[in-house]
């Protein structure tokens, strides 16, 4: 299956549609019709183009784009391979074929339909970035990472390469490496906040829990509204021992995120945990109006501790009483 939102569709087959103008009456119309998105329109007046004879390459080249646009993948396909077979120097058109054969899984296609259009145009980056990403994708990785070091150092402001060599290094359990890439990674791109949380990642499974936090929050502090990092910044002070800053984190994240749910109960089970009934009732009760089961277990729980404690019975718990996270 492909996604429309593949960064290979956005970040280079978008990059080379062309509508060649001056090549003949019918094409100039076709071409018309393809800028003002009448699609369907276009496609039709490119096959009549074509029985015209108006330069069929780029009949059945801009004829191909039209039907990308239109999610016809399999017809796209044909159209880009009879763009070559007219003209089999328009690298644009295999370029465009190679992305074509990724989106639909079919990687072998892929990389030799890259291969051809590198041989044609060596320094054409995009292409590059294209074969790098199959390979990764069909698990030759030596390959994959050959290519995107190459990519790295001789077009180092293609910054999503950076992130690619550190999912593959994460993949490999090659943790500093891993960060190592992810580091190289621009402050102003726009992944930065999602880099940032992949190398708080790899700092967890390395154990280092203080550098956790630290990436945790710088993307917090770009990402302000993206609560499941501020729930893990909890989350991380609490397994750090610091269960009374996770608690006024959680609840100055409560103002913040009123809405969140599971934040409300993280914030209610360190209360409790810690013996602080009326925060961990507070808590539990916002949670609860949020409709979440894991209150109910936990107000329940409250209300016993303050039996327990009238009836002088010993404080014996130390336990999670909101269940487990799935449950919010």
């Amino acid at each position: 299956m492909y996604s429309r939102n593949s960064p290979l569709r956005t970040g280079v087959l978008l990059f080379c549609l062309t509508a060649a103008v001056g090549a003949g009456p019918v094409l100039d119309s076709a071409n018309a019709l393809y800028t003002q998105g009448k699609l369907i329109e276009s496609v039709k007046m490119y096959k009549k183009a074509l029985s015209a004879g108006e330069n069929p390459a780029l009949c059945y080249f801009n004829c191909a784009n039209a039907y990308f646009q239109l999610d016809s993948l399999p017809r796209a396909l044909t159209f880009y391979r009879q763009c070559i077979h007219a003209a089999p120097d328009f690298v644009k058109a295999r370029l465009n074929l190679a992305i074509i054969y990724y989106m639909l899984g079919d990687l072998g296609p892929c990389i030799a339909a890259s291969k051809q259009a590198l041989r044609l145009d060596p320094e054409n980056r995009k292409m590059r970035l294209v074969l790098a990403a199959a390979f990764a994708k069909s698990g030759a990785i030596p390959e994959a990472v050959v290519e995107y070091e190459f990519i790295a150092k001789e077009y180092p402001e293609m910054t999503e390469t950076y992130l690619a060599l550190g999912e593959i290094y994460r993949n490999l359990n090659d943790y500093e490496t891993s960060i190592q890439w992810l580091s190289e990674y621009p402050h102003i791109g726009q992944n930065y906040p999602y880099v940032l949380l992949l190398i708080a990642d790899m700092f967890d499974r390395l154990g280092d829990l203080p550098r956790v936090l630290f990436y945790l929050q710088k993307s917090f502090d770009i990402d302000k509204k993206n609560k499941n990092t501020f729930y893990r910044i909890v989350q991380t002070q609490k397994r750090m021992g610091n269960d009374l800053v996770a608690l006024e984190t959680a609840l100055e994240g409560m103002l913040q995120f009123p809405d969140f749910a599971r934040l409300a109960i993280e914030a209610g089970n360190i209360a409790f945990n810690r013996g602080l009934l009326e925060k961990a009732e507070f808590c539990y009760s916002k949670a609860y109006e949020l409709g979440s089961p894991g209150a109910v277990v936990g107000l329940e729980n409250v209300k016993i501790v303050r039996s327990q404690k009238a009836l002088g019975v010993p404080d014996s718990r130390k336990q999670e009483t909101g269940g487990p996270e799935g449950r919010q």
